[in-house]
């Protein structure tokens, strides 16, 4: 009796409001699903991710589940972006699936070629912004590895992936699952120790372990283990201070590694990095930003006018502070004004700009204030993107000159006998 044909997976995947066709091979095929190219109804590339039937679990459902809440709700430049969901028959079984950005390529196709030191840094840092934002937002990912880094070389983008078996805080995810003992963590070449070890703790700093190993690989081509690996310096002198920073974060016992990715940035910077940026959660949007961004002004607007007694009296959206102010009466541009009722003849009141102003011109000089509260408001806005700037050099040269002391101490240290 012949045996009956498999049947095979979907040539199109449908979700609520876009049918999704399968224009190739899959991308890629993991312990758990599949990764196809797909375009949608308008002719546009992407990803789908489905589970596949034969290893649908009630705890891999949850996790998948976790990974598109994850995905969907933060939104990163490094880390990858869950734009649309649903759910596929595929051998009589529900599976889910989801739809993201297509990536012509991941890290690991990067290693198997030479990666060219003056681009390893920067790269990699795309790579620890991604992480970061993750452990900002109370996730740490668990299976880090150069295939789950996407890369688009046109773009130059490096996003993180695959958050399958990542751990996220009750208060980020509702459907938290707790990893069985026993349960297969991460790819064994990029796991930490204690993901090898019954009954150990995992945390943020497995994540920090694995990328210790990639930073050392996308230097030499050697993920290191144990002693006497590969270092960089055998390879690339000048990038020789990076080799202690990977001994720390490789080391055994996760209490000796950096305590978060926030210090690996600092010792970057204090070695004149300037391309690394610090990180922050917006206490307002949520959103990860980097720390020294310039905030965005609401920008200040006359509202209502009135005139009493020779005074024109211009309500505004809101009280504005004395450097406004001060923009507002010194704009230090060209500008149209009548005598005596310039920008700098305005007193303010709370929310009130008050200037003497004969009845006839009133109008006219209402004309001239719009004017005056446009160069303001961009000047204003200037001088935060200014503070922001110094802010960042200042803590820049700090990290520098702390860097230098303690080298020095050292020097002095370690030549003192008794």
């Amino acid at each position: 009796m012949a045996t009956p044909p498999k049947e095979a997976w979907p040539t199109s995947f449908e979700t609520t409001f876009e049918t999704f066709e399968v224009i190739g091979s899959p991308l890629g095929e993991g312990g758990a699903g599949r990764v196809y190219p797909v375009k949608n109804e308008g002719n546009e590339r992407f990803a789908l991710k489905c589970l596949s039937p034969e290893r649908i679990t009630t705890e891999r459902r949850k996790r998948f589940k976790n990974e598109i809440a994850f995905c969907s709700k933060y939104e990163h430049k490094n880390i990858i972006q869950v734009l649309d969901s649903g759910l596929a028959i595929i051998k009589g079984v529900k599976c889910p699936f989801y739809v993201m950005p297509e990536f012509p390529m991941t890290l690991r196709k990067l290693l198997d070629g030479v990666i060219p030191p003056e681009k390893a840094l920067p790269l990699f840092n795309q790579i620890l912004d991604g992480i970061d934002a993750a452990h900002q937002l109370k996730a740490f990912h668990r299976d880090l590895k150069p295939e789950n880094i996407l890369y688009d070389p046109i773009k130059n983008l490096a996003v993180i992936a695959d958050f399958g078996i990542a751990h996220f805080e009750e208060d980020i995810i509702e459907t938290l699952v707790e990893t069985k003992i026993g349960a297969k963590m991460a790819n064994f070449g990029y796991s930490a120790p204690e993901q090898r070890t019954k009954g150990a703790k995992v945390d943020h700093r497995a994540d920090i372990f694995a990328l210790g190993l990639m930073l050392n690989e996308m230097f030499t081509g050697i993920v290191p283990h144990g002693a006497g690996y590969k270092a960089i310096a055998s390879v690339t002198p000048e990038f020789s201070y990076l080799d202690p920073l990977v001994e720390l974060m490789i080391q055994n016992k996760p209490e000796a590694r950096p305590d978060s990715i926030d210090t690996i940035k600092k010792e970057l910077i204090a070695r004149g990095n300037a391309f690394v940026t610090l990180q922050r959660v917006n206490a307002i949007s949520k959103e990860v930003v980097p720390k020294f961004e310039a905030g965005k002004f609401a920008p200040i607007e006359i509202v209502s006018p009135d005139w009493e007694n020779e005074n024109l009296i211009l309500t505004l959206n809101r009280t504005p502070d004395s450097a406004w102010v001060q923009r507002f009466q010194n704009p230090n541009e060209n500008f149209s004004s009548l005598s005596g009722s310039g920008p700098e003849s305005f007193q303010f009141k709370g929310d009130k700009a008050i200037v003497r102003a004969r009845a006839d011109d009133a109008q006219q000089i209402i004309n001239y204030a719009k004017r005056y509260v446009d160069i303001a408001n961009r000047r204003y806005q200037n001088d935060i993107d200014m503070k922001a700037k110094r802010d960042e050099q200042l803590f820049r040269e700090n990290l520098k000159q702390k860097l230098a002391a303690e080298e020095v101490r050292a020097r002095v240290v370690s030549a003192l006998k008794v």
